[in-house]
């Protein structure tokens, strides 16, 4: 059973030989491009076709169940005008955001993704990585509070939220409609599955998640759904207390964090959809050996009690992830079984 195979079955309900590994690997990818040379994290964020072989090649060596079509989180606020910085060994930040204030939110347009050339980029690696023959891609949407969070600055944004939440809740509808342009494009070369990465949602109330932040998810995984997209929500954090709110969001599967007791948001989430976690991705792969990590992802699995579920790192890896640490996860699904 080949990971395209295996990924499409276990959506399914179908028997399969283990459960699917969606680790979410972020820049470990990196040591794999131009045949194990590497390439640095700036080129990772700007060379599609790079940032795409080396996710294939690192799907294959950690023995994940999709290819990692993803960089960072700014893409979509830096067509908004945030100005970016770049860097060789980290991820890039923002230099500066694009609304100095959240008035300024109201002149506003939704762009269309093919405006954004770093985000069309992703449609094209993702068309490019659909040749692989055993992986399928899974491309990263960013989701609706942390691209505003990008073009306004996250403090000043959760501020807003209070002040002034007629602009807030504009300004999230039109990232919103650059997001679902964007699903259309994927939709169109024919990618079937995504991922959206939304850590700022998890710092806000389950109410203001409710009122403002739900309903932008819904557009978003309606959207999918209607265009054959199976779609996956991430939030870091603990989000136990919004887990009954976004659980209802449409996101076939939803990721927790390792804050988050396993065990009870699977009781909160019962059937709507698949949870996926939730071992510590710093002690419990980073800085550990492969026993520790084996063993952490296995006693997730046991605390599931057999419900259905996937099991991985609650968030992103860092850069320098041990190799061995990582299969240790292959090999304790391997262990699990399907």
């Amino acid at each position: 059973m080949n990971s395209k195979e295996r990924l499409a079955a276990y959506l399914a309900g179908e028997k399969v030989d283990r459960r699917p590994n969606l680790t979410i690997v972020g820049s470990a990818v990196c040591r794999f491009a131009d045949g194990g040379k590497g390439m640095d994290i700036e080129t990772y964020c700007k060379d599609w076709r790079k940032m795409a072989d080396a996710a294939a090649a690192a799907a294959r060596e950690y023995k994940l169940d999709f290819i990692q079509i993803a960089s960072d989180l700014l893409r979509e606020a830096e067509g908004y005008g945030t100005e970016v910085s770049y860097f060789p060994h980290k991820l890039p930040t923002a230099k500066k955001y694009a609304l100095g204030d959240i008035s300024e939110a109201a002149s506003l347009r939704p762009l269309r993704a093919a405006e954004i050339p770093r985000l069309y980029d992703l449609v094209k690696a993702a068309e490019y990585a659909l040749a692989d023959p055993d992986v399928d891609p899974m491309v990263l949407c960013v989701g609706p509070m942390t691209v505003a969070g990008n073009v306004r600055g996250v403090q000043d944004l959760l501020m807003d939220m209070y002040d002034e939440p007629e602009l807030c809740a504009g300004l999230l509808d039109t990232v919103t409609e650059t997001t679902l342009d964007f699903i259309s494009c994927l939709a169109s070369v024919g990618v079937k599955y995504a991922y959206v990465a939304d850590p700022v949602a998890s710092l806000v109330s389950p109410s203001v998640y409710e009122e403002f932040i739900l309903p932008e998810h819904k557009k978003i995984f309606s959207r999918m759904a209607e265009l054959g997209i199976t779609g996956r929500l991430h939030m870091c954090g603990n989000t136990t207390a919004i887990l009954p709110y976004s659980s209802g969001c449409g996101a076939k599967i939803i990721d927790v964090d390792h804050v988050v007791n396993f065990a009870e948001a699977l009781d909160i989430v019962g059937d709507r959809c698949i949870l996926n976690g939730n071992i510590d991705p710093v002690s419990d792969v980073y800085s550990c050996d492969y026993t520790h990590t084996r063993e952490a992802l296995l006693g997730v699995a046991k605390s599931a009690g057999g419900r259905r579920a996937m099991f991985m790192p609650g968030c992103e890896l860092p850069t320098d992830t041990d190799t061995a640490n990582l299969l240790a996860i292959h090999d304790a699904l391997a262990a699990i079984g399907g």
